[in-house]
């Protein structure tokens, strides 16, 4: 770990509710961002309003409910242990179910100085997606929404094997199931109202992973079909789970 890397990923941490859209690495951002603050020394709530593996969050210890009370004093105890708190719905299967943005936004007036992570989005492990109407669903206290994209997909088709919901990635592309996906067209999924930041609330972050992976040639023309765009940074990084490492960040405004 590096001063350098600390710098990039605290800059991301701060008070409030920050929700994770898109596909291609959220829950790699969202553990980040718990191991980050915790060197912090920022308090932290990690929940969803989608689902996530039981195996990703058990690290955490949850607590499974619907009680309010219940989550606060178990979320605050962890707090005061300086452990991450998390907590969700349920368990169904192997993953864990979500909350209501209702009982995040409750949660965040509570304790208005914690970091609560919200994994808002779900993609089934693609590379890509475009959401849906009723999709990510994101609290309305959210006051950073950073939306995650793998720019593995640059030069890739529109097909099963890396996009989610791929009906709504062509329409919003403009281009047909198999199309090769250019800088262009991945501009437009983060840029399109119907896009990656549909429903966003607060600051934007658009958080891109594959840095390493792809021409930086490409990387550069995808940026500059970004120039003027109304989002408050950009996030380029290398990696993915532990070995993710953040190498430029870019401020838009």
């Amino acid at each position: 770990m590096t001063m350098t890397q600390a710098r990039h990923w605290n800059a991301l941490i701060a008070p409030g509710i920050t929700s994770i859209v898109g596909a291609g690495g959220k829950t790699t951002v969202l553990s980040k961002l718990v191991e980050y603050g915790r060197l912090q020394g920022q308090p932290t709530l990690v929940t969803t309003t989608t689902k996530l593996y039981e195996s990703q969050v058990a690290q955490w210890n949850p607590y499974y409910g619907e009680d309010f009370n219940r989550a606060d004093e178990l979320c605050t105890a962890a707090v005061h242990q300086g452990r991450c708190a998390a907590w969700f719905g349920g368990i169904d299967g192997t993953k864990v179910t979500a909350l209501s943005s209702r009982q995040i936004d409750d949660m965040h007036k509570v304790h208005p100085n914690w970091q609560i992570l919200v994994e808002a989005d779900g993609a089934r492990e693609k590379w890509l997606k475009a959401p849906k109407e009723t999709e990510p669903v994101i609290p309305k206290e959210t006051t950073m929404t950073i939306g995650v994209i793998n720019l593995q997909m640059l030069g890739q088709a529109i097909d099963e094997e890396h996009v989610h919901n791929m009906a709504e990635v062509s329409e919003v592309m403009e281009r047909r199931v198999g199309a090769v996906v250019t800088p262009h067209m991945l501009a437009r999924l983060v840029l399109h109202p119907h896009g990656l930041f549909q429903y966003s609330r607060g600051r934007k972050i658009l958080f891109g992973t594959g840095y390493d992976t792809v021409q930086h040639r490409m990387i550069d023309a995808f940026l500059d079909c970004l120039a003027g765009a109304t989002i408050d940074g950009i996030v380029l990084a290398d990696g993915y789970k532990a070995s993710c490492e953040i190498r430029r960040h870019i401020q838009c405004r």
